[in-house]
């Protein structure tokens, strides 16, 4: 993370730390985007991803005196986040979720595909479909199950590390790296199914 962007968080803190109003306004202008999409990526619906946002701030008003500084500070909101989406979502009815493991692929015993994986890449790449396949991965991606989909979003979406989304989630980078490949995998399968289907439908 660059120097100044420490230094302004160290601030921020500060003030936050002393009752600052203005402290809690900037840290709300400055991180409600990102972490209103890390919560509506969980929860899937605005008014509880809402709710959600509204606890995380006031969760880091509350505490900003026990941040420590040992991470960012917007890695110890993501955390903060995660935990209130997840503990709501505990909650609730479970959401309809898909089995990973029927997506992933199958191989014979000399290591080849049992069925023939398609190359897409160049369909991807037409204009034409950018915006509907962005869709459709969005979809998808809300079918995988929370410990997928969180790793997914941290990782692929909000761009960050496996240090930073293991620390995040409280797990070791082999694990993280295990769920990202397997939720890559699903999405890849899940895509590749879609637009075989509508190729098919083409004909």
């Amino acid at each position: 993370m660059p120097t100044e962007r420490v230094a302004d968080d160290n601030v921020l803190l500060e003030g936050l730390r002393h009752g600052s109003a203005e402290a809690a306004e900037t840290l709300f202008d400055r991180f409600h985007g990102r972490i209103y999409s890390l919560a509506m990526s969980i929860l899937k619906n605005e008014s509880d991803a809402e709710e959600a946002v509204q606890d995380v701030f006031l969760t880091v008003v509350r505490k900003a005196h026990t941040f420590k500084g040992n991470s960012a500070l917007y890695s110890w909101m993501y955390r903060i986040c995660v935990n209130t989406c997840l503990m709501r979502l505990r909650g609730k009815r479970r959401s309809e979720t898909v089995a990973i493991e029927d997506f992933m692929p199958v191989f014979t015993e000399d290591g080849m595909h049992t069925s023939l994986v398609d190359d897409w890449s160049k369909e991807v790449e037409r204009k034409a479909l950018e915006k509907e396949l962005g869709q459709v991965i969005q979809k998808f991606t809300e079918t995988l199950s929370e410990k997928y989909r969180v790793v997914f979003v941290l990782s692929d979406v909000e761009g960050l590390s496996n240090e930073e989304t293991a620390q995040i989630l409280g797990l070791t980078v082999p694990a993280v790296k295990s769920r990202l490949h397997r939720a890559r995998l699903y999405l890849r399968e899940r895509l590749t199914g879609y637009l075989r289907e509508g190729k098919m439908e083409k004909q």
